[in-house]
């Protein structure tokens, strides 16, 4: 999705809303996660020009991605929901300490990198669909989950040596 300061200047109080669908198989966003595919992403919002020079974007978006089970490699298909509010500016920023807004280029704003950013925060770090008694195991070790509770008989050595370790409050 691509606006341009024309767009904006036509646009009625300089505000554009945003109903769109997208979906997103391979390419150059995607390359380098875990993220599959984005079969489904909706996109709803407001682009709002102040009259000279930014753009203030909020944005709702949700639907689905695929990503590798993290035990079975099977494709999951998981939801999300999550918003995006960046600010853009058609004009340099003298301020270089600035970094919360991006300045565009050939007058024309590219939704497409916060839209894909805002959905690649939402992938978990791991997920699985595999039922805790099929984790895989070894001899003296197994993998856990988040939701395993410790044994509270059993404390790590490690643990009660760093609590035996104190700091001077010098």
């Amino acid at each position: 999705m691509k606006f341009t300061k024309k767009d904006f200047l036509s646009a009625k109080n300089g505000v554009i809303e945003i109903d769109e669908q997208l979906a997103v198989e391979e390419n150059d966003f995607l390359r380098h996660t875990q993220v599959k595919s984005i079969p489904d992403i909706h996109v709803n919002g407001t682009l709002q020009f102040d009259g000279t020079s930014l753009v203030f974007s909020d944005l709702v978006l949700d639907g689905t991605f695929i990503v590798p089970d993290s035990i079975s490699l099977e494709d999951l298909e998981v939801a999300f929901d999550t918003t995006s509010q960046v600010t853009y500016s058609f004009d340099p920023i003298e301020d270089d300490d600035d970094d919360e807004i991006i300045v565009v280029k050939k007058d024309t704003i590219d939704l497409n990198p916060e839209i894909f950013q805002a959905v690649l925060y939402e992938v978990p770090m791991s997920i699985t669909r595999v039922p805790r008694n099929q984790y895989p195991k070894g001899d003296g070790w197994q993998v856990l989950s988040e939701n395993d509770e410790p044994d509270e008989d059993e404390i790590d050595p490690r643990w009660e040596k760093l609590k035996e370790f104190k700091l001077d409050d010098d």
